[in-house]
């Protein structure tokens, strides 16, 4: 089971602190493996596609949810240390997603989260899309492939983690921080619900997050590996 696993502390980009310090081509390679594990984690068969040629495309394969047609994804990855991705960067995978098929769902996933402009455009598209704030403030080489952590629930909270602060050294935890789509992703994912596990419900402050992490259902049961 997947419940409670964890993604072992490694060195980011910049920031070794005594261990080997990843350059950031090795960063973004890691990352591209945690977010492709994490997907394969929810029932998906996705594989690394990035390098020379890839028109964007970082991420590729199929996805089939219970009781429910099988359809495609396509992922573009952005580690960045603190940087949110604005409007600029999902208007260029429009573009990426005005070459795939009609049944591929485009989704972006970024470990610092999303400007609200960012969120305007994607919700605002009229091709099938999703934005993942897949927080991993350390990675390293063959680790990052390494199932993710994926935890559960209370309530929909498809809009509360939309804005994920900068991550850093500030953020001890990693897993997925959140989890939207748009009106043109419903037809393959609109039954999913996204929920909010808190670590503590005692610390002081709930929304930070570094004390949640985010769980998808399916039918009311964790979406967890077929």
């Amino acid at each position: 089971m997947l419940l409670g696993r964890r993604i072992p502390a490694l060195a980011t980009a910049g920031s070794c602190r005594g261990r080997r310090c990843l350059s950031t081509v090795e960063a973004g390679t890691a990352y591209e493996r945690l977010v492709a594990a994490t997907f394969n984690s929810l029932g998906a068969r996705v594989e690394r596609v990035g390098g020379a040629g890839d028109c964007g495309v970082d991420l590729r394969g199929p996805w089939t949810l219970p009781n429910s047609k099988r359809f495609y994804v396509v992922g573009q990855c952005k580690y960045y240390e603190r940087k949110r991705i604005g409007p600029a960067i999902v208007r260029e995978w429009e573009g990426v997603m005005s070459r795939q098929d009609y049944d591929t769902v485009g989704v972006v996933v970024a470990s610092s989260g999303f400007t609200a402009d960012g969120v305007k455009v994607a919700m605002s598209s009229a091709y099938p899309m999703a934005l993942v704030t897949l927080v991993a403030d350390n990675l390293a080489g063959d680790h990052a492939s390494q199932s993710p952590q994926v935890h559960p629930p209370p309530l929909d909270e498809r809009s509360a983690t939309t804005e994920t602060p900068a991550t850093g050294s500030a953020i001890g935890r990693q897993g997925i921080r959140g989890f939207i789509w748009n009106k043109a992703a419903d037809p393959f994912i609109g039954r999913l619900v996204v929920t909010k596990k808190h670590y503590d419900v005692h610390v002081y402050d709930l929304d930070d997050p570094a004390e949640f992490t985010i769980q998808l259902l399916w039918d009311g049961k964790p979406l967890l590996e077929q």
